[in-house]
């Protein structure tokens, strides 16, 4: 296997970090990551935790330049937004793989003990694709979580799938990678790694499809130790907020219940059912208090301008054009 669990002599950070550390990983682009990724962090802000971040896909960028084009719509409109304390990790450029290992490993290490000793919250944007210092980032976390749209092509990121029974051959080799992660963290230190596979961009039609999906996802997950959490459903509005940089959550604060759409107050419900996934029992509390809050009205929209069943017939539409 090309994929090695990271070695346990591998120094970890100090035991005095304080840090819940969250990667969101998948070997494969367009699944919701980012998106997913930059959700996780405001939300976590807005209850008020620090939250310090690390972007290792210095290629592509995505989760930083959605903070930048967060930062842009700050100094345009003039407004404060809740931000991380973020850093961009690059790939080491030494000229052995010895020495860029080696090199990667240190860097990741001071990088995630510095911003791990400053919040609550450290949370990983990894490449879609494999790089020693995605394995390594693995190797660090608290919780894995792995988005995947509901489909064919993105369970075989997770599993080999006989196409004639549809029956699971073996783990992916992502899949074998995590596991591999996971006894490697137990032997290090009897820690442990919680995995969850988010399913994204579900329908809501029930399909042939998504019966089988929901059939693989869960047989697949009592064989290599993940859980299965409901995502993101196909919404317009998750994708057009990218170059404001802005998230569902902040555009409920912002607009304070005016034109707030049947859609939004989903998406939002979407986000916390994923802090939920989570199992933490910090988040849970706050969340839960966030909640009663809007339902003694304090922050619950004053105006919903949509009926939710035209909103979907309208995010279909989009979809399909």
């Amino acid at each position: 296997m090309n994929q090695q669990a990271i070695d346990a002599a591998t120094p970890i950070i100090s035991s005095g970090k304080k840090a819940h550390v969250i990667v969101l990983g998948n070997e494969k682009g367009g699944s919701g990551k980012t998106t997913t990724c930059m959700h996780l962090i405001v939300a976590l802000l807005r209850l008020g935790f620090s939250v310090g971040t690390i972007d290792i896909d210095s290629r592509q960028r995505s989760l930083s330049r959605y903070l930048e084009n967060r930062r842009q719509t700050m100094l345009k409109d003039g407004i404060e937004l809740p931000q991380p304390q973020h850093i961009v990790l690059q790939r080491s450029q030494l000229g052995t793989v010895k020495e860029a290992e080696a090199d990667d490993n240190e860097r990741f290490t001071k990088t995630l003990e510095r911003l791990a000793s400053a919040n609550d919250f450290v949370v990983v944007d990894s490449p879609g694709s494999d790089t020693y210092l995605s394995r390594i980032a693995h190797a660090h976390a608290d919780t894995i979580i792995t988005p995947i749209n509901d489909s064919f092509v993105d369970l075989d990121v997770l599993a080999n799938v006989d196409g004639q029974t549809m029956k699971i051959i073996k783990p992916s080799i992502y899949s074998e990678m995590v596991w591999e992660q996971k006894l490697a963290r137990a032997k290090r230190n009897g820690g442990s790694i919680e995995w969850i596979v988010m399913r994204n961009r579900l329908s809501n039609i029930d399909a042939k499809n998504k019966r089988f999906m929901t059939t693989a996802t869960t047989e697949l997950s009592r064989r290599i130790g993940f859980r299965v959490a409901p995502g993101f459903s196909e919404r317009v509005i998750f994708r057009e907020m990218f170059l404001q940089g802005l998230t569902v959550l902040d555009i409920m604060e912002m607009n304070g219940g005016t034109g707030i759409s049947m859609s939004h107050v989903a998406a939002r419900q979407e986000v916390r059912d994923l802090l939920k996934t989570l199992r933490l029992p910090l988040i849970d509390e706050r969340n839960e208090k966030q909640k009663e809050d809007e339902d003694s009205g304090k922050e619950k929209p004053s105006e919903i301008t949509e009926e939710l069943a035209e909103t979907q017939e309208k995010e279909l539409e989009a979809v399909a054009s």
